[in-house]
């Protein structure tokens, strides 16, 4: 029975990842990294014209 790192040793291919697979992790990382720029970025607008919006009907009615 392997002890300490060497299970981890076992676990690990001998091959190679092919370059059109690794193109395509990239492509993929790439795509959600600028999914959530975009919804960041809407977000981030909404939410304060959301508070600018709240704060503008709390001083109408205090006064």
């Amino acid at each position: 029975m392997p002890t300490g790192n060497s299970v981890f040793k076992e676990l690990e291919p001998d091959d190679q990842v092919p370059e059109y697979l690794k193109h395509a992790l990239v492509a993929e990382v790439d795509t959600i990294r600028n999914t959530m720029h975009v919804v960041t970025h809407f977000t981030e607008h909404f939410l304060t014209a959301l508070t600018i919006g709240l704060a503008f009907t709390e001083d109408e009615e205090s006064i």
